[in-house]
């Protein structure tokens, strides 16, 4: 009883505090936002690598580090200030992690380089995504666009551990993650869905309609984000991605849904506006 009340004071805390600091950054000014993005990209890149390791798979961190953070750092700059420069240096880097494979006397060379490429494309990608929704709906820096999908993740994940928890009795994926439910889903996704009837237009400056069709893409693909994650963790056998938020595991278990709902939630807007 302890111990479980340990690691709910755990989380709650930790939590908290990450909500706070990812709410501040997104709000006080746009350097922070890269920041913040930069550094979320680094630690899920870390974390990646280290989970790889259990495959035998030896990613180079010295390159593949760097060039995760000049992905982001390079949306965010041709966004906000209309200067594609940064993807060209990211090429660069990019390639010079490719050719320094050739040098390596690591084993698995193809997994090494495959790995190294799906792992900035699912981890920096949606971040770099990031950086264009407000120039996309607005035209102008608009930290309520950016911090929308994040707004209904938290929702959807706490309505859907709530209602699933309560009333979950149909599993929606077991070989995968044994706790979902249909039920948890479908009531994530209504107060998702509810709670951006709401927030949207306040926040992001959405219509009703909008709002809707993003809640429940960002529900969707934010339980595919999740199960996409897990079944990484299940074929290596680990609970966590990492340690760092205590009672939550690392970076990667915090946005494991965000990690496809804003790729998803890209392309709607890019769609739309």
């Amino acid at each position: 009883m302890l111990s479980s009340l340990n690691n709910l004071l755990k989380r709650t805390v930790s939590g908290a505090l990450f909500v706070l600091l990812l709410t501040g950054c997104i709000f006080l000014h746009p350097i922070a936002f890269l920041i913040l993005c930069c550094g979320i990209g680094v630690i899920g890149l870390a974390e990646f690598s280290k989970m790889a390791l259990h495959l035998d798979i030896h990613i180079r961190k010295g390159w593949f580090l760097p060039a995760g953070a000049l992905l982001i750092a390079a949306g965010f700059t041709d966004a906000y200030r209309h200067n594609n420069s940064g993807y060209l240096l990211f090429g660069i880097v990019w390639l010079a992690t490719c050719i320094f494979e050739l040098f390596r006397k690591k084993g698995n060379a193809f997994q090494n380089m495959a790995f190294s490429c799906f792992g900035i494309a699912y981890i920096c990608l949606p971040f770099c995504l990031l950086s264009y929704f407000p120039f996309l709906v607005s035209g102008t820096w608009k930290p309520g666009i950016v911090y929308f999908p994040f707004v209904l993740v938290w929702i959807n994940d706490t309505f859907a551990y709530l209602i699933g928890s309560r009333f979950g009795k149909h599993k929606l994926f077991p070989r995968i993650s044994p706790q979902k439910s249909w039920e948890g889903a479908i009531g994530g996704t209504v107060c998702s869905i509810a709670a951006a009837l709401f927030l949207g237009p306040w926040l992001a400056g959405f219509s009703w309609e909008h709002s809707v069709v993003a809640a429940g893409i960002v529900s969707l693909f934010g339980i595919f984000g999740d199960l996409t994650e897990s079944i990484f963790k299940r074929s290596i056998e680990i609970k966590d991605s990492g340690t760092l938020m205590p009672g939550h595991g690392g970076i990667l278990d915090r946005f494991d849904a965000a990690l496809l709902a804003i790729p998803a939630l890209f392309l709607y807007l890019k769609f739309v506006f």
